[in-house]
């Protein structure tokens, strides 16, 4: 991030804000139209007899009561699980759905489910920002070490839509992967591949984000890394079995497959509300003739590519300098969101994780072009953020999905040249 704003029109404005006043207006912007807002609404649903808001953590206080209170075999009845949550919160629209979420989940919030379900909200509501938090501080730390600069990543974060509605006063998990995926990043660069793999397997409590992880690891040979996943793997099958019996898993197994099949809307329409969505597969169910022939035909054709283009800097990356790896990861974290088949839009704050490695990366990217389009980028995804659901319903077109492809395609461009540049530096003193 630049001290000064470049081109700043000088002689209508006057000198150019410095990063202490860019800092100023961007936290009072978020305080002023962001936090104060949600707590008025927090607070005029907080005391009894005030009904709670609507927010998906209802469903994971859901699960913790059933385990609570009913048989482990009936955590997955999806008349109980929609009986329990219309007791704890009737819906004035819409329906409760099927819990696609594994037992681990549910464990993690029986706890909170012996509390009141606002003081359980609000709970989860800190549980999650200082989740966040933890996550923003991990993946920071690559960037410079002024405050102002790392500051104003705070800010951003903090203020873009899917973090701050749709997983904050949501009450969503995705907090949990953000900063799992964060953790295994650092470690990787640490050079500790085992706790890397440890980190990475806390994903597990939604298997869709490991969708091209577990690849990518495979390919560019991190068995250590897969090593250290797969322990992490069996220490949560085997902590659930331990305490709610091995029973538990074939309702869960039956329930996910069953999920899979109506989500997909492959013989019928998906039954999810596919412009909350970000991925492929609800980017081609939603946009007018995305389900056409000439729609899938071309959705393939540039699936296609993109795995290819992706396999291909896996493969290259293997042994790869930090820099160039670092910017794989990040490569690979937004291709997890585009080349998916469940990508809620609260999932896709780990694209935070993506612009942060990036921004840690632009001064080592010699290519112009490219460090302008990826400067172009980023506020492009955090302003469409707030207006790309409504955009969606009234167009049926997914702008975010289309964002997060371009930041991918961009990262592709620029892998070869920061690995070229990183090859140079590498060898260089040797041939001095």
């Amino acid at each position: 991030m630049p001290s000064r704003l470049p081109r700043w029109p000088e002689r209508i404005l006057g000198p150019a804000p410095g990063l202490k006043e860019i800092n100023l207006l961007c936290w009072g912007c978020l305080f002023g139209f962001v936090v104060l807002p949600i707590c008025t609404v927090l607070i005029s649903h907080t005391g009894a007899g005030r009904p709670a808001p609507d927010a998906d953590f209802v469903n994971f206080y859901a699960m913790g009561r059933i385990l609570n209170g009913y048989p482990v075999d009936r955590l997955y009845d999806n008349e109980l699980q929609i009986r329990v949550r219309e007791q704890i919160h009737p819906l004035e629209t819409g329906w409760y759905g099927p819990l696609p979420q594994p037992p681990f989940v549910a464990i993690l919030f029986r706890p909170l489910a012996r509390m009141s379900y606002s003081a359980a909200h609000l709970l989860w509501l800190s549980i999650t920002l200082a989740l966040s938090l933890a996550g923003l501080v991990v993946a920071s730390a690559r960037l410079s070490h002024d405050p102002l600069r790392r500051s104003l990543v705070f800010c951003f974060a903090l203020a873009f839509y899917p973090f701050t509605i749709e997983t904050l006063i949501n009450g969503q998990l995705s907090a949990i992967g953000f900063f799992a995926l964060a953790l295994a990043l650092r470690e990787e660069e640490q050079g500790r591949p085992l706790v890397s793999g440890l980190a990475l397997s806390v994903c597990l409590y939604k298997p869709t984000l490991l969708v091209l992880f577990l690849p990518m690891l495979f390919v560019t040979r991190r068995f250590k890394t897969l090593l250290g996943f797969a322990t992490g793997a069996v220490a949560l099958i085997c902590f659930t079995t331990a305490l709610e019996g091995p029973r538990v898993w074939p309702a869960y197994l039956d329930m996910l497959l069953s999920f899979g099949r109506a989500s997909a809307g492959v013989r019928t329409r998906s039954f999810l509300p596919l412009a909350k969505y970000v991925d492929l597969a609800a980017f081609s169910s939603l946009l007018p003739g995305g389900r056409s022939w000439p729609g899938l035909t071309f959705l393939s054709l540039f699936t296609v590519w993109a795995a290819l283009s992706l396999l291909r800097l896996w493969w290259k990356s293997a042994g790869a300098a930090k820099p160039a790896s670092t910017l794989m990861w990040a490569a690979t974290v937004t291709w997890t969101l585009v080349l998916n088949v469940y990508v809620p839009i609260y999932d896709s704050i780990l694209v935070v994780l993506s612009i942060v490695s990036r921004v840690g990366l632009l001064n080592e990217i010699p290519d112009e072009p490219l460090r302008r389009g990826l400067n172009v980028l980023w506020p492009l995804i955090f302003a469409c953020s707030w207006i790309t659901v409504d955009v969606a319903r009234a167009t049926g077109l997914q702008v975010f999905t289309v964002l997060l492809a371009a930041l991918g395609m961009l990262q592709f461009a620029a892998w070869p040249r920061l690995a070229r540049l990183s090859s140079s530096q590498a060898t260089g003193p040797s041939q001095g």
